[in-house]
Parts: C-alpha cells; sequence; structure tokens
C-alpha cells in the first residue's frame, strides 16, 4: 500500500505555504493519529472507526484491551500493527506506539 496523502495539519490546524496554499503532504501519522483519538462514529462515513482513547484515561486501564482496539482499528484501515505498546509514565500520562506501517 503507497502512502497516504492530504492537506497538511500542524497542532490540529492547517497549514499553508508562504503562498497562502494549502501544503499537501503524507498524511499516514496523522491519519493514524486521528484513529486512536476519534471514537465510533465521529466519521459519517465510517460510524465504526475509531480507538476513542480518551474513554480509557480516569478509570481503570487494560492495556491489552485498548492494544487489541488499537490493531482492529488501524488493520481495518489497511496498516500492519505489529504488538503495539501501552503503558503509564510515572506522571500518570498514557503512552502509545501503535507500531503501525503501511
Amino acid at each position: 500500500m503507497a502512502s497516504r496523502y492530504d492537506i497538511q495539519i500542524v497542532n490540529n490546524d492547517l497549514f499553508f505555504n508562504a503562498q497562502g496554499d494549502f501544503v499537501i503532504a503524507v498524511s499516514d501519522e496523522q491519519h493514524i493519529e486521528d484513529t486512536i483519538n476519534a471514537f465510533p462514529g465521529w466519521w459519517k462515513e465510517d460510524p465504526e472507526d475509531g480507538v476513542g482513547i480518551a474513554s480509557y484515561l480516569g478509570g481503570p486501564l487494560n492495556t491489552q484491551l485498548l492494544a487489541k482496539n488499537i490493531i482492529l482499528q488501524l488493520t481495518a484501515d489497511g496498516y500492519t500493527v505489529t504488538s503495539p505498546t501501552v503503558t503509564l509514565d510515572t506522571s500518570g500520562n498514557l503512552i502509545v506506539n501503535p507500531n503501525a506501517t503501511i
């Protein structure tokens, strides 16, 4: 599968070049991040797409369930996912490495 391209997003905002035009860039990283953050139902063209990672915060964390959900969602989008890692750092921040490739 080839890399996906889309309008570049920087800090959750559109990115424009010096001439004021949209910049088209490889968007796989952004797509993976969007899929992990999105809740099912956010995308009308694919209502089952999304991990909804925020729903895993603020309660007991089942890292195996979260990793399984990441694998299912990203595999459905055409990515190859090998052993995603989900951990909490000493400050309680959730660290997710999806280990996803095209």
